[in-house]
């Protein structure tokens, strides 16, 4: 199945659920918004939603289900970092620690840093 196909499918499909819940149990949430609110929520949606899908489907299709997964990983500490870079938010002691264990936790998947350590290692015991 084609990726935009797929992710077409999951947005639509979503939006058909979501919308009569979001009428039925928030219409008093609703109601105020000015409708440059409401343009910007979906301006936001579509945007930020669809690119992102078309982009883990594309992803999925060209690299694999393995490097997907590592995609959504870092998805959680670069969002805290553009937060940090564009909108002048502090990032936290807790959120320090989570980057560097994403981080480790990546280097060690990636496997090419630990065959640099460890073949250094064995070049060494040889001596």
């Amino acid at each position: 199945m084609s990726p935009k196909i797929a992710a077409m499918g999951m947005l639509v499909m979503s939006t058909l659920i979501l919308t009569p819940y979001a009428f039925a149990f928030h219409f008093d949430e609703l109601v105020p918004l000015d409708l440059v609110v409401i343009q910007y929520a979906l301006a936001f949606a579509l945007f930020c939603s669809v690119t992102a899908y078309f982009l883990y489907f594309k992803i999925l299709e060209r690299t694999g289900a393995g490097n997907l997964l590592i995609c959504t990983v870092i998805i959680p500490p670069s969002s805290i970092l553009v937060n940090a870079m564009l909108l002048g938010q502090m990032i936290t002691l807790v959120e320090m620690i989570g980057l560097a264990i994403t981080t480790i936790g990546l280097l060690v998947l990636d496997g090419r840093i630990v065959n640099r350590i460890l073949k250094t290692n064995r070049n060494i015991d040889k001596l």
